[in-house]
């Protein structure tokens, strides 16, 4: 075998995009069988809620649907009665691992700090090729806005399939769909 010297191992040396590493390693955000892969994203999306109700002194209100589409497809739907989410920053929280207002804060709280929502998206994603659907408004006077989203696993960047306004008998409050 020839020996490889510094230079030519540098030459195989690139970035690995946190989203990609991910993707390849599933089973590391509990996406380890199709019971957790269920679990997981139901119990990501109503921690996420909880918070923002918590944060935003609300209470909270949760409608959760499971529909059972196939014998091993579902769709996962979750609304709440939070704050919601400003519109520039649905793409990221959905599209983008490692984004979010918890990881930086001290003191327990629930959820992964930045991986759950996006990672349960990601993994839906990657076993259905459907983007996650997201509708949210900030305020009673306030548009409410509908996005679909996928995720660049390569970059770990959201690609906004989809944005528009749209009448939505939600006061405040975010609904996500998988």
């Amino acid at each position: 075998r020839k020996r490889e010297t510094a230079e030519t191992m540098a030459r195989r040396q690139r970035e690995i995009s946190v989203a990609e590493f991910f993707q390849k390693n599933r089973h590391l955000l509990g996406f380890d069988n199709p019971a957790k892969a269920l679990l997981t994203p139901t119990k990501e999306a109503v921690d996420n809620s909880l918070d923002a109700c918590e944060e935003g002194g609300i209470l909270p209100k949760l409608d959760i649907a499971i529909e059972e589409l196939s014998e091993d497809r579902f769709r996962l739907s979750i609304t709440d009665s939070g704050p919601g989410i400003v519109r520039a920053q649905i793409p990221k929280i959905f599209g983008k691992l490692l984004y979010g207002s918890k990881f930086h804060v001290l003191g327990q709280s629930r959820g992964q700090q930045g991986i759950g929502i996006s990672a349960a998206g990601m993994y839906s994603q990657l076993t259905t090729g459907q983007p996650l659907r997201i509708t949210s408004r900030t305020g009673a006077k306030k548009p409410a806005h509908f996005f679909e989203i996928q995720m660049d696993t390569a970059r770990n960047d959201p690609k906004v399939l989809t944005h528009r306004e749209v009448e939505w008998d939600v006061e405040h409050g975010t609904r996500v769909e998988m």
